[in-house]
């Protein structure tokens, strides 16, 4: 059994049913990964091989030109035009192969943390199959955000920050409510909202983390010279599982802030006062009729 310090925290196999604070975050998530460890370890190993070994056949196909010794003007402009002739589709293929593997095994790592927290029991092969009939669903938000933040960085690096911060729990949106892609992306701009620099702070600590073991992981696969990254693919499995999970936590922790209702706000005798034909907002206590879709005060969704 999980023993967290914040109101949030539930026992083992129950679901986060308040907002934890930033140290029940970073509690739960090595909580997830330590209990299904070699569930994780499994699943990302093998699309890490997999990843591994189709890029060092791209890196084997597309072999970038020396550079000439003493060039002349004439020699440099040959050598730009092969250069950028082999490093584009370089670039682009193995940036292919890393959205189609690094998907499912990021889409599983999510679908096995959110089954833990809401049943007690996380699925590899459920979590796979699930991901995998929601691949192109997957593919299409992964490039979406990826652009989106890409497009922030270059700008002035700030924005791409914000973005990615932003659209962080669009992917745990899409898999664990159902939802389509452009409401995966306002779902997850509406769960960070009000807590950008705990969000900052969050991703920034596991981020940290995740460069140290991977230059840790990068120094060893060195000493495997052509196989090393393939190696080094493998070897990220100890690690790579960290992110999804966090987001996964966090995603449960945001979506139970929201979803709390403020009994506090409502009117006091509504439970036993409610007119025929009307309801109260589960997260403001407005009282509206029934057959009201979204609250007139907080624009809260309300249940069927």
């Amino acid at each position: 059994m999980y023993h967290g310090r914040g109101p949030g925290m539930m026992p083992e196999g129950q679901e986060i049913t308040g907002e934890l604070d930033f140290g029940d975050v970073f509690s739960k998530t090595f909580d997830l990964y330590r209990r299904d460890f070699m569930k994780y370890l499994v699943l990302f190993a093998i699309v890490g091989a997999i990843t591994g070994v189709l890029t060092t056949l791209v890196q084997r196909a597309f072999i970038l030109p020396v550079t000439p010794i003493n060039p002349t003007p004439q020699d440099t402009l040959n050598y730009l035009a092969v250069f950028l002739g082999v490093l584009i589709p370089l670039v682009f293929f193995i940036g292919l192969i890393g959205v189609v593997f690094s998907s499912v095994a990021t889409g599983g790592a999510i679908k096995m943390a959110a089954g833990e927290i809401e049943k007690g029991q996380a699925d590899l092969g459920a979590s796979v199959r699930f991901v995998i009939s929601k691949l192109v669903s997957v593919w299409v938000l992964s490039i979406l955000v990826g652009i989106i933040v890409g497009a922030g960085l270059l700008a002035l690096i700030v924005p791409g920050i914000i973005l990615a911060i932003m659209f962080s729990l669009a992917l745990p949106a899409l898999l664990i409510e159902g939802t389509g892609i452009s409401e995966s992306l306002g779902r997850s701009r509406k769960l960070v909202a009000h807590r950008w620099l705990k969000s900052f702070a969050l991703f920034l600590v596991f981020g940290i983390i995740i460069l140290i073991a991977s230059t840790i992981v990068s120094a060893v696969s060195g000493y495997f010279g052509w196989a090393h990254t393939i190696v080094d693919g493998i070897l990220s499995a100890i690690y790579a599982p960290l992110i999804p999970i966090v987001l996964t936590v966090y995603y449960h922790s945001n979506a139970a802030r929201i979803a709390a209702p403020q009994v506090s706000q409502a009117p006091m005798g509504s439970v036993g006062t409610v007119q025929a034909g009307m309801k109260f907002c589960p997260s403001c206590g407005t009282q509206m009729a029934s057959w009201v879709t979204f609250c007139p005060k907080c624009g809260a969704r309300q249940p069927a």
